[in-house]
């Protein structure tokens, strides 16, 4: 028997992938925050950076202006006339959002952020201690990068990732409560874009029902809340927010991106270009999960796939949006819903989806965005995986021997 030593302990490396990561951007994040320096914390931009959207756009629905949140002028003038300035942001998020952070109003900006991000993060963490059975997961969640970057930045990561997870990884056992995760889901409906492929093909009826009589109930109460104005200018605003953003020249959010449009971007290459590049991947991505489906894949890599083949698909994926590939990644990389942990090729690629946001930032300083390429290279390892599992299907089970002896008339 080989003699154990730590270096042999998966464990291990995981804890120092994610170790060096904090190191690296949130460390410097944090000491802006701490500070007061910065872009992450000063007098006109406390700490928590993007929650600044939520708080103000929670407080004019509240006052009953949710209509200007989706104009980016009337956006702009909200937020320069609480903080003397827009700092480039836009409202991107449906009007039935706000039904979920509209308390948040209520309370001063800091009290705010800590109970949404609380909240949230805990959310997430007790979905993924449900479907990891056990605490484990809770504790590499916690220094996992996509925690750190969530907080710093004040964003819905904790609030998507735990919908996310908890709908297409529920789906089999909870079929009901997975539907109501996939419903809140829609409040960011990108990264649900690829979900009723899988619910149709699968034929999820239960899921499909009731994701949309959630998603149908959530709409009409923001309908009752804020009135039909919000959703108009929303679809039809002449002043597009989303344009705003993907079409921005800004180099230091492209450098965040990590979708195909925003690698394109960051690369230089037009819009138009970049559109074509995404197009490719966003084929790519379909196929894959079709053909993951098609091969008989075991339910952990087919849930796998699905993420990966989101995050490749949509044209607007930021450094902080990796809550649900770090859980996906963590399953794999552990193998729990199989005897043996994954090989070292796979282990190594599974632990740079869990770091993807800082080895994207790392190669963005030397001109290269390594985001799609790493989730191009997961749906391909998933093929395989799928494929494995497809041929371990398909082959006869073993006959029973047959004892041997006269038979008793």
């Amino acid at each position: 028997m080989p003699q154990f030593t730590i270096l042999n302990d998966r464990r291990f490396w995981l804890f120092f992938a994610f170790m060096m990561c904090q190191f690296g951007y949130p460390l410097g994040a944090f000491n802006e925050w701490w500070t007061q320096t910065g872009v992450f914390g000063n007098n006109n931009h406390p700490g928590g950076g993007d929650f600044i959207n939520f708080w103000v756009a929670s407080r004019a629905a509240l006052e009953g202006h949710a209509s200007a949140l989706f104009d980016p002028q009337n956006y702009s003038a909200l937020l320069t006339e609480q903080f003397g300035t827009d700092y480039g942001y836009r409202w991107l998020y449906p009007p039935h959002f706000l039904l979920l952070i509209l308390p948040l109003g209520l309370f001063p900006y800091g009290l705010a952020f800590a109970l949404f991000m609380g909240a949230t993060l805990l959310l997430y963490l007790v979905i993924a201690r449900r479907l990891w059975g056990g605490w484990e997961i809770v504790g590499w969640l916690l220094i996992a990068p996509v925690t750190a970057l969530g907080l710093l930045n004040g964003q819905t990561c904790f609030l998507v990732g735990a919908l996310f997870i908890g709908g297409v990884y529920l789906w089999d056992d909870r079929p009901v409560l997975a539907g109501i995760f996939l419903g809140f889901l829609t409040v960011k409906p990108q990264f649900g874009v690829l979900i009723p492929f899988v619910l149709l093909i699968e034929r999820r009826w239960w899921v499909i029902g009731t994701a949309m009589a959630t998603a149908g109930c959530l709409i009409g109460a923001s309908v009752i809340a804020f009135g039909v104005e919000p959703w108009r200018e929303f679809f039809v605003s002449p002043l597009s927010a989303s344009n705003d953003v993907l079409l921005a020249d800004r180099t230091d959010l492209m450098g965040i991106h990590l979708a195909p449009f925003g690698a394109a971007r960051f690369l230089g290459f037009s819009p138009a270009t970049a559109s074509i590049v995404q197009l490719g991947f966003s084929l790519f991505a379909v196929g894959a999960l079709s053909a993951t489906h098609r091969l008989q894949a075991r339910p952990d890599t087919k849930v796998a796939m699905l993420i990966a083949a989101t995050y490749l698909f949509i044209p607007y994926v930021l450094f902080y949006d990796l809550a649900a590939p770090t859980f996906s990644a963590l399953s794999l990389y552990f193998g729990r819903q199989q005897q043996n942990a994954p090989g070292l090729a796979f282990s190594i690629l599974l632990v740079g989806v869990g770091t993807l946001s800082f080895i994207n930032g790392a190669t963005t300083l030397i001109g290269i965005p390594l985001g799609p390429a790493v989730f191009a290279i997961l749906c391909a390892a998933l093929i395989g995986r799928a494929y494995q599992e497809g041929c371990e299907a398909a082959q006869p089970l073993p006959r029973a021997p047959v004892p041997r002896g006269r038979a008793i008339a």
